[in-house]
């Protein structure tokens, strides 16, 4: 497996991979309408290209055209977001959310990261924890008019 930027080459696998992942994270969590609407926000071709120009999403590529999963990272100034995470179920717990992390620590090392979960998805909180992050506050908001609850988790530079 090799992390790296991910090109325009990449689109419809990264929205592959966001789109089972989503389903599998947030089924339950979610109504299956916000999903939706939200994979179709985030993950077209086209709202993917506008992140690809910015830099922040790179795949963690197996080789032979597979994409096992990506990161979309937001960098300012002040703090690195990211904004997902995701990889193939069938992959899962096998270092690739590790790896992808590891990368966008690597580009910004002293800048803090920080990363929005919604309350409930569990393993992504265990994740988190399990690479240093620690909880942070808990915001309210709407998300295609469904209430939802999220917790920041914080990672210092």
């Amino acid at each position: 497996m090799r992390v790296r930027p991910a090109t325009r080459g990449d689109l419809l696998a990264i929205g592959r991979v966001a789109d089972a992942a989503a389903w599998e994270a947030y089924s339950g969590l979610l109504k299956p309408d916000t999903i939706a609407r939200a994979l179709n926000r985030d993950y077209s071709p086209a709202s993917l290209r506008r992140r690809l120009l910015k830099g922040g999403v790179k795949v963690a590529d197996a080789g032979r055209g597979g994409l096992l999963g990506f990161v979309d990272a937001e960098f300012d100034r002040a703090r690195v977001r990211v904004a997902a995470i995701s990889t193939e179920p069938a992959y899962r717990r096998t270092g690739i959310a590790r790896a992808l992390l590891a990368s966008i620590r690597s580009g910004s090392p002293r800048l803090p990261i920080c990363a929005d979960v919604l309350l409930g998805s569990l393993d992504a909180e265990r994740f988190y924890e399990s690479q240093g992050f620690s909880p942070g506050e808990v915001m309210e908001g709407t998300l295609f008019d469904e209430d939802v609850v999220e917790r920041r988790w914080w990672l210092p530079g």
